[in-house]
């Protein structure tokens, strides 16, 4: 079945109609209903067609006569965001392309979730290491899903922050805002996890709903951060020994790379170094020399960019080495 953008296809769920709006894959398709997008998959949707035959010609044929269970009785209101938990939510939509014999995601398309009765007023900003990427304010309807924007995959690997803030539209003294950062390896987790389960998109709980409102002027909003913490909210660990040296070499990092993607052993190397990075600073190390080693320079790109985002490095230097040739970076700290 071939569908174009712009085309009226009919969601065989709910019975309601909607318009193509963008494709995501081979399987998928982004559909807008009453101005709210969301991806369905391709089985999901017909054409439009029989409905509006088989509707004219009960129409015709009732025209003459009307009886009392012709009057139109009040429907329960249809289900929003089935399968997604009360509260809040940042969704993600991975969209795949065919690369080197295997899909890679090439973006993620980012939605709003309210899964609450509340109407909301919501001021987002999705930020990285140039700046501001994005950034709106909306008014969201009760059990509604609202289309932000995409980010390029690439931006996720600098853990970009997703800001937001939200009240309710009608006491604007119960707000919430917080900021939301995926660290790489739980991003993995999160798109490996959908695929599995055959599911199109992820979704991350911002907060349940909103807290009590206290005491205080209608003009002040009191904007508190959810009580469940976040994903990027770091847990409490000991802080491992210092060291000098950290190798970046997957097998290094994990006794068995067979079956990992080059998505997955990436985020594996930097979720390393991110956390070597931490320990030299936590120590109050001099230098910390990092082993990337050559291949096609992709994972000495990363670890250069995030470098230059750390206020703590004084600079990093990518030489010749007699025994990394260039295999290796030398970052120095600030005294």
């Amino acid at each position: 079945m071939k569908f174009s953008i712009g085309d009226i296809v009919l969601l065989k769920r709910t019975g309601e109609e909607g318009r193509v709006v963008d494709f995501v894959g081979r399987e998928m398709i982004e559909v807008e209903v009453g101005g709210t997008h969301f991806p369905v998959f391709l089985d999901e949707v017909d054409h439009p067609y029989l409905k509006w035959f088989t509707e004219k010609k009960a129409g015709q044929a009732r025209a003459a006569r009307r009886y009392a269970e012709d009057i139109p009785v009040e429907q329960k209101p249809k289900e929003m965001g089935q399968g997604v938990a009360p509260g809040f939510h940042l969704s993600f939509l991975p969209v795949f392309r065919f690369e080197e014999m295997e899909d890679v995601v090439d973006k993620l398309k980012t939605y709003f979730i309210n899964q609450t009765p509340h109407r909301l007023l919501l001021q987002y900003e999705c930020s990285g290491r140039a700046g501001s990427l994005f950034s709106h304010k909306a008014e969201l309807q009760p059990f509604s899903h609202f289309y932000l924007h995409d980010i390029p995959f690439d931006e996720m690997h600098g853990q970009p922050r997703f800001s937001w803030i939200i009240a309710q539209k009608d006491d604007a003294r119960a707000a919430l805002g917080n900021t939301l950062r995926i660290k790489p390896r739980k991003l993995f987790e999160y798109i490996s996890r959908i695929q599995q389960e055959n599911r199109p998109m992820f979704h991350i709980q911002l907060a349940e709903g909103f807290p009590p409102v206290l005491p205080a002027g209608p003009e002040k909003a009191v904007i508190r951060a959810p009580a469940s913490p976040v994903v990027s909210a770091p847990k409490e660990r000991r802080p491992a020994p210092p060291r000098s040296v950290i190798d970046l070499h997957i097998e290094q990092l994990v006794p068995d790379a067979r079956g990992l993607s080059n998505y997955e052993m990436l985020s594996l190397q930097i979720e390393a170094f991110e956390d070597a990075l931490t320990e030299a600073i936590h120590h109050q190390q001099q230098s910390l020399t990092v082993i990337h080693g050559v291949g096609k320079g992709r994972l000495k790109e990363e670890i250069h960019a995030l470098l230059q985002t750390v206020p703590e490095v004084d600079f990093f230097r990518h030489d010749w080495s007699p025994r990394y040739g260039y295999g290796a970076t030398q970052v120095f700290f600030r005294c």
